[in-house]
């Protein structure tokens, strides 16, 4: 009989193959003539929430940033990126369901003239 290998535990995940963590992506397109105010209104509105998320073991990282390259050379749309890894769907879920989030959205969505482009799963390998 081979003795169980120890799990160990990395950040979200374990070497034994217990559930890894959720990391989603999302690219924001917002007309260029409002990057400012939309980055205002991300600062004062949801990144206090990211950090409460943070503190609490909700989210493990999150992350925006205004793209300064990619294939979208659109210059009448600035593009933000924002990369957020949570525990599992559930904190995703949670964040989604967050009544201060759902305002923050409805007042983004309105300097946005596209929908924005979503993606998320489970993390298949981290270093």
């Amino acid at each position: 009989m081979t003795p169980a290998r120890p799990v160990v535990k990395i950040g979200a995940w374990t070497t034994q193959g217990a559930a890894m963590s959720e990391l989603d992506v999302i690219v924001i397109h917002i007309r260029a003539e409002q990057a400012a105010e939309y980055e205002r209104l991300f600062a004062e509105r949801e990144l206090p929430r990211w950090r409460e998320y943070k503190a609490r073991g909700a989210f493990l990282s999150a992350r925006i940033f205004r793209a300064a390259f990619g294939t979208d050379r659109r210059d009448d749309i600035a593009k933000y990126v924002i990369a957020v890894e949570v525990p599992s769907h559930a904190e995703h879920s949670e964040h989604d369901a967050d009544p201060g989030f759902q305002e923050f959205n409805r007042f983004a969505d309105v300097f946005q003239p596209e929908d924005p482009l979503v993606y998320g799963g489970q993390v298949l390998h981290a270093v």
